[in-house]
Order: C-alpha cells, then structure tokens, then sequence
C-alpha cells in the first residue's frame, strides 16, 4: 500500500531525518519545505506572466495549501492520528493526504486539458484521443488480469479452506474450472481493449490519410473484430454454463452468469454507425472529385 503515498511521505520522512541532522539540516529542511510547496504557486505565476492562465488555475494555489499541509504532517507523522482522525488508527491518515494532494493535482491537469481541447487543431485532437485511448486500453488490460488473478487464487483458496475432505481428484477439476470462469469473466476486457488499440490505430490512420485505403481497412477489421468478439463473448458465457452442468457432479465450486452484454452491444452498434458515417463521408468526397 506504501505506492499510494509516493512519493510524498517518503519525501516527508527525508524532511524529516534532515531536520533532525542539526542546525544546518534542519535550515535546508525548511528551505526545501517551502520550496517544494510553492512550486504550484510558481507554475501559476509562469502562466499569468505568459497570459496562459485559465480558471482551471485557481487550484494551484489550492494545491499549494494542500501540499503544505500533507508534507507538515507526514514530516510530523505523530500528529496525524490527534488531528486527522477521532481514534487512533496508526497512521491510515497518510493515504488521505496524499489522496488530497493527487485528486487535486489530477483535477487541475484534467481541466487544463479540457480547456485545450476547446479550439484545437483537429491533427493535435487526434493525436491525443490516439494516445489516451492507448493508454486506457493498457491500463484496462493490466487491471483486468491483476483483479481476476487475485480473485483466482482467493477463489481456490477458500475452496480448498472448505473441502479439506475432498480428493485430489475433486479438487483439480474444480481449479480448472475456477480458472476457465476466471478466463471467461476476464476475455470482455481484454476484448475491449483490443478494441481500443485497433481504435486507436484507425484514428492515427485517419490524421495522417483521412480516406486512404489503410484507414478503410482499419475501420473494416475494427468493424469485423467488435461482431466477432460480441458473439465469443456469449459463446464462452455459453459453453462455461453448459460445461459447469455436465461436471456438476464433481467440481466444488460452480458459477452460473445470465449474461446480456449491453455495453458490448452499444459498442458493436456504435461501431457499425461510425463504419457507415466514415462510407457516406467518403462517397461524398469521391462524388465532389469527380465534380470537380
């Protein structure tokens, strides 16, 4: 859990040991205590002086009170049960402070951001949809395999906790159960993003070659891949179902999902919709060419 307040109680404890080296520590301590807090009030005044200062730019100086306050209490991390929270909770304070320090800062980013994509030039728009859509698609495919890895091996564990008296046998067969539930809950995010890579490679086809044969073909396959994986979805959801009845007399452990992919099928829909709005954009192009 410690990832969650970094780098800012580490930071804090480093406040900390300098204070404590002396006289000249604990001077160069406070320096970079006051440094390191106005750094946000400094990146405000960078912007006002260039006339690049948006309403978005009010939590800097938000974030600079903030700062100041989670970096005092993690230097002084005796402080933070008397004046954070009603019991004693050793400490638990320090993920809300650097949660405050984080949301802020996201907040503020996020809103800038915003404020850019307004009046942008459409090349820029498109380079940063590609990026971010990126992105998510490996976010959403590392946090999908972390979440149904540790409820795979949870699973398993409490099965075995309560079958002690279950043969080896019994108990094989119901991990390779647990498992293909797992693979099946885990293959309409990995699904997805697949979806947003190939998404992501239309769009930055699209900047470069708004109707050139890659871009077409891009949107084909995104096309085909959003149908094909909608119907493996039910499939797999399917086969596990009818699987898990067959084995139901020696497997310990069993799932049954009613499964009605509404966001897969919005997906599929909104996908087959941009398809023939891209064609309709593209026939009127060839028919203007041809015009002209």
């Amino acid at each position: 859990m410690k990832y969650i307040t970094f780098p800012w109680e580490q930071l804090g404890g480093f406040l900390r040991s300098l204070s404590l080296s002396g006289s000249a520590g604990n001077i160069a301590a406070w320096i970079l205590f006051i440094v390191t807090g106005a750094l946000p009030l400094a990146l405000c005044a960078v912007l006002a002086v260039r006339h690049k200062i948006r309403r978005a730019d009010v939590l800097l100086p938000v974030l600079a009170v903030v700062l100041y306050a989670a970096l005092w209490f993690y230097t002084n991390p005796s402080y933070m049960d008397l004046y954070l929270s009603p019991i004693p909770t050793e400490g638990f304070s320090r993920y809300s402070l650097a949660a405050a320090i984080d949301c802020t800062f996201l907040t503020w980013l996020l809103l800038r951001f915003l404020h850019n994509t307004e009046k942008p030039e459409r090349r820029r728009l498109l380079t940063g949809l590609q990026i971010l859509l990126s992105l998510y698609a490996l976010i959403l495919a590392a946090g999908s395999l972390w979440q149904n890895g540790t409820a795979f091996i949870a699973a398993r564990q409490k099965m075995e906790e309560m079958n002690t008296a279950a043969d080896r046998m019994q108990l094989n067969i119901s991990t390779v159960f647990l498992m293909l539930q797992a693979l099946t809950d885990l293959f309409p995010a990995i699904a997805e993003a697949i979806l947003l890579i190939l998404t992501a490679a239309f769009i930055g086809s699209f900047a470069k070659a708004p109707f050139g044969a890659g871009t077409f073909s891009l949107l084909e396959k995104l096309k085909k891949a959003s149908g094909q994986f909608l119907i493996l979805i039910l499939l797999t959801n399917l086969g596990l179902t009818l699987l898990q009845l067959l084995f139901s007399g020696y497997i310990l452990s069993s799932s049954y999902l009613l499964l009605f992919p509404l966001t897969e099928i919005i997906v599929v829909l909104g996908i087959r919709l941009l398809t023939l709005l891209y064609l309709d954009g593209k026939r009127l192009k060839e028919d203007n060419d041809m015009i002209i």
